[in-house]
């Protein structure tokens, strides 16, 4: 009975380190006696508990490099007293989201029903109306003198002909096409539409694509950027 109350342990031959048998009621007691491992620096090895902090938020929050920049150039505006900041809470932001919603065109809920496997499915989707965003569009005065109404074919000379190139939708067939068809007067209004799966929005097990709307009568300068005419997400 002894033998079954007993450990053994053997060590490696290099350790120099005998082979020992203890009891039971002692094996491992001398963690029990080891004072508690206590790190003064646990955000080591940054250079503050700040750093730290903010590093395991942006890693969190899957900030990317841009993301990050903007968010620490915006700090520190606010750290050196360049510019006010009033958020204090979550219930902040969130207001004042509620606030600017309020001056946009809001989302509408539709079921779109399919079939699959002879079950069916309803899927939900949120969309804007475009024709709303494109009356916002045409009532613009800053973008007024940026419209491309009628069609063209764009040449470049390479040194011996004449070779045709394509640059924006206006420049293209189906555009050429499209305005022949309408009356004399009339031109194409054109979207670009197309789901962003890059910026895929996930809310816990629910994924969402969005999609984003682009005006086709405005140059690419305009229309792939943030400003007035830019990217919209109309769905």
């Amino acid at each position: 009975s002894a033998r079954l109350d007993t450990f053994k342990t053997e060590y490696h031959p290099h350790s120099s380190r005998p082979t020992t048998i203890e009891r039971f009621s002692v094996y491992g007691r001398g963690s029990e006696t080891r004072s508690p491992i206590i790190d003064r620096d646990p955000w080591h090895p940054f250079t503050c508990r700040e750093d730290f902090e903010f590093a395991e938020l942006a890693h969190k929050a899957t900030l990317n490099k841009d993301q990050t920049n903007e968010l620490l150039k915006l700090i520190w505006r606010i750290a050196e007293g360049h510019t006010k900041f009033t958020f204090k809470s979550h219930a902040d932001v969130t207001t004042a989201w509620a606030r600017a919603s309020s001056q946009m065109t809001p989302f509408e809920k539709h079921i779109i029903p399919i079939e699959y496997h002879k079950e069916k499915l309803e899927f939900e989707v949120y969309s804007r109306p475009l024709w709303d965003w494109a009356m916002d569009l045409l009532d613009n005065p800053l973008l007024a003198p940026h419209f491309v109404w009628d069609a063209q074919r764009l040449y470049k000379h390479d040194g011996t002909r004449f070779e045709r190139l394509f640059h924006e939708p206006w420049t293209g067939d189906r555009w050429w096409n499209l305005q022949s068809s309408m009356p004399e007067k009339g031109a194409p209004f054109a979207f670009i539409l197309y789901a962003d799966k890059t910026h895929l929005s996930s809310a816990g097990t629910v994924k969402a694509y969005p999609v984003i709307a682009h005006c086709g009568n405005l140059p690419v300068d305009i229309r792939n950027a943030n400003g007035p005419g830019g990217i919209r997400k109309k769905g």
